[in-house]
């Protein structure tokens, strides 16, 4: 075989390989999150909160690469879960804005804990060699996403 052919079937078992972990991940993360019932999207909703005080609607929308009204059909259940408080500023009441609640901030607190356990166990079957390329791997896969992502 040729470098190019070689090359080719190495990028088909990585994509079947990082398909198998996104799957195995999402079982596991359903595992976790079993009592609440969050969807993957509604999780990554909360991600995106922790790392601000407040989110407007629109760059939530943005964030998450959806409209504003999916981000409010993503928001409703965690509304009524009160993981998020949805409001208008006195300001501007045109503009929605969305935030994080004590329980919702204690229910990511909670996930991360269990998501750390999770992954030093997992990644714990490694040898230092493998993590080390693991990391180098993951970085140069990240930049060519970026690369990818800003050629839009």
């Amino acid at each position: 075989m040729n470098c190019a052919k070689d090359k080719l079937l190495l990028i088909e078992d990585v994509k079947k390989d990082l398909y198998d972990f996104v799957i195995i991940s999402r079982s596991i993360m359903n595992e976790i999150n079993y009592e609440e019932k969050l969807s993957i999207s509604q999780l990554f909703l909360l991600y995106l909160l922790e790392e601000s005080e407040s989110y407007k609607v629109s760059e939530l929308a943005e964030k998450l690469g959806i409209t504003p009204s999916a981000v409010t059909n993503l928001s409703n259940k965690l509304v009524e879960s009160q993981f998020i408080n949805r409001f208008r500023p006195e300001d501007n009441r045109r503009v929605v804005m969305i935030s994080l609640t004590d329980k919702g901030k204690q229910f990511l607190k909670k996930m991360g804990e269990v998501k750390s356990r999770f992954l030093a166990e997992a990644l714990s079957e490694l040898n230092n060699d493998d993590l080390k390329n693991m990391n180098l791997s993951f970085l140069k896969l990240n930049y060519a996403l970026q690369k990818y992502k800003n050629r839009k």
